[in-house]
């Protein structure tokens, strides 16, 4: 029987139409557009992305165990009803000040789904079908949020060019569609024994994350996504200066997006076939020469950017595949939203030293040196040995 026929229907066709309104598609495409417009610099832009990640890193500890407490549907509907309030709010905002508030409200929103939406899917599948069948289904979501954002990138850019704000506010209806579609998922109930409490929560996160064949596999990531995401926030202003208008933007940042759902809807195949090993060991390198490249020669950027969108697609379905099959029932939650903390954490700099460096030089500077700068962390990490390590799921205790 294949994975497919033992996949339980109504539930996972619940997860795919959440994962249908989970995009931010209608605003990406003129996202950074639409903060250059409000006076911002880049250094401004990349300190509201560091106060993102601060606000994700203060929340996931707190939420990842309200997850666990009041259980992870109830989570992601709350989450959910927080971000669809946020991202409206940022389409009213205009000032940096406002709108790092924005962003706390927002991390706190995401906070409240990004261990519980995984805990939630992990939990159903072992329960009913068992969880190998996690990245078939996780990767397949991604696929439909990348397939729906394309569209949807299309039309935000043209309905941007008639006004920023409305693809923010666009956003906002569409995750208030899917809090209604988060209401109907089946709750999974967690043991009493399974539960978590406030003070044990620090002692499991260092068991399960820094004492454990994880830690090195969660800073590598994390340095992987770092460096990804403040270089694709040169996306809009590098393709500005490359001659694309305002309005197609959304034309390519749908290309982007099309190539990042095949990605996604291969992510089991590509563990099988290229192993993790050889995902996190080929990425970096491929895009850290895509970054320098564009430095030498300005249209390399643009499958530089298709390149970061396809990595992240593929890498979130199977690191977090590797790191649900390294904890227990017990505080799973809690122990993902700690590794989200982490990523949170390590991404900070690598935002920062963007920005300023863009102000300083320019993007395509400042995207060559985090290009730079990743390639010598992959050679100093692989010669180290491979952060992946060795152990499976069956070997990892229940306790």
């Amino acid at each position: 029987m294949s994975v497919r026929e033992r996949l339980p229907a109504r539930p996972v066709a619940k997860y795919y139409l959440y994962m249908a309104t989970n995009t931010m598609g209608l605003a990406l495409p003129i996202w950074v557009v639409f903060l250059r417009a409000q006076g911002l610099s880049y250094t401004e832009i990349m300190v509201l992305d560091a106060i993102w990640w601060l606000g994700l890193t203060a929340g996931e500890i707190p939420t990842g165990f309200v997850g666990d407490r009041i259980g992870w549907r109830n989570s992601l509907v709350l989450g959910n009803a927080l971000r669809s309030v946020a991202v409206v709010a940022m389409g009213l905002s205009s000032t940096f000040w406002v709108l790092a508030a924005v962003y706390l409200l927002w991390a706190v929103g995401t906070t409240l789904q990004s261990g519980s939406t995984d805990a939630w899917l992990y939990e159903l599948l072992e329960r009913r079908i068992g969880d190998e069948t996690f990245e078939h289904v996780r990767g397949r979501g991604e696929s439909v949020t990348l397939a729906v954002g394309a569209v949807a990138a299309i039309a935000g850019g043209y309905v941007g060019d008639v006004s920023l704000r409305w693809p923010f506010y666009a956003t906002g209806a569409l995750w208030a569609a899917g809090t209604l579609v988060l209401v109907t998922f089946p709750s999974i109930a967690v043991d009493a024994d399974d539960r978590v409490g406030p003070l044990e929560v620090l002692p499991l996160l260092r068991e399960r994350i820094l004492g454990s064949d994880l830690r090195r596999f969660v800073l590598w990531v994390g340095v992987l996504l770092g460096v990804a995401q403040a270089v694709s926030r040169f996306t809009q202003p590098v393709s500005v200066d490359l001659g694309v208008p305002v309005a197609s933007l959304g034309w390519l940042y749908a290309g982007f997006t099309l190539l990042a759902a095949l990605a996604s809807a291969r992510a089991e195949w590509i563990r099988e076939r290229v192993g993790l090993d050889g995902w996190f060991l080929l990425t970096p390198a491929l895009l850290g020469t895509l970054f320098v490249g564009a430095w030498v020669v300005p249209l390399v950027a643009i499958p530089g950017f298709v390149a970061i969108r396809a990595m992240r697609a593929v890498t979130r379905p199977l690191s977090k595949g590797y790191v649900n099959d390294r904890v227990a029932t017990a505080g799973r939650a809690t122990v993902l939203s700690g590794v989200s903390m982490a990523y949170s954490l390590i991404k900070l700099p690598f935002s920062v030293a963007g920005g300023v460096l863009a102000d300083a030089l320019s993007p395509l500077v400042a995207m060559a040196a985090l290009g730079v700068g990743l390639l010598a962390v992959t050679l100093v990490v692989h010669r180290g040995g491979s952060p992946v390590g060795l152990r499976t799921g069956s070997e990892v205790g229940a306790d």
